[in-house]
């Protein structure tokens, strides 16, 4: 995926090959995590971060872009965390 792609202060889903998909966000130019987009709740697909914040819609539980860690509940654990690396123009799984 571009660095370009990824919009600084938010993020994207992307789909990933065998039907999963993972949440990479840019929280602050030129810093980049992946996570799971899973919520831990009950595992529905949590939004991109918008005003600084990962929400899940289902539930309300919100999260912090920058580790994932969970901010309000009923989440009790945060985002699982990806490995991704920047290569260059591109990010790349780690």
């Amino acid at each position: 995926m571009a660095v370009s792609a990824v919009p600084s202060g938010s993020g994207l889903l992307v789909d990933m090959p065998g039907n999963a998909q993972l949440l990479v966000v840019q929280p602050r130019s030129g810093e980049f995590r992946a996570f799971n987009p899973a919520c831990p709740h009950v595992g529905s697909l949590v939004n991109p971060p918008a005003a600084g914040v990962i929400t899940c819609p289902l539930h309300g539980s919100t999260f912090d872009p920058s580790s994932g860690a969970v901010r309000e509940a009923p989440a009790t654990s945060g985002l699982t965390e990806v490995a991704l690396v920047r290569s260059g123009d591109d990010l790349v799984l780690g």
